[in-house]
């Protein structure tokens, strides 16, 4: 966790609003990073419980880009709230790593629910 906190570093000078959208956007490919390699994990997983018949989609892809869409859109959000609130050198790293964990929840939450789904359907 010492890496993460260390990308979330904030520097010790004025947080401007401008700077507040620089740190946060500066951080997007890394939230996006850490959001796809748990999704693939999540479909690698889920993979191993869910056996499709050939020609048939596991998951609309659809749904997968629009549920990277709103990630981004929530996490823009993130930048909203602070540019909006006193300057703190701990708001914006806290913003990043509750938003980061309520995505990675949503993840696996909806890994989970597939393969009990697919419990459901076999038995």
């Amino acid at each position: 966790m010492q890496i993460v906190d260390s990308l979330l570093r904030v520097p010790n000078d004025s947080r401007t609003k401008i700077r507040i959208i620089l740190w946060w956007e500066l951080r997007r490919i890394l939230f996006n990073f850490i959001v796809l390699l748990f999704g693939l994990i999540s479909l690698g997983i889920m993979s191993l419980f869910i056996h499709h018949k050939p020609g048939s989609d596991s998951i609309d892809p659809l749904l997968i880009l629009f549920f990277a869409f709103v990630c981004n859109i929530a996490y823009t959000i993130g930048w909203i709230i602070e540019i909006f609130l006193p300057q703190s050198q701990i708001l914006g790293p806290r913003l990043f790593k509750i938003g980061l964990f309520i995505t990675l929840a949503l993840i696996l939450l909806l890994a989970l629910s597939g393969i009990l789904g697919w419990v459901g359907k076999a038995h």
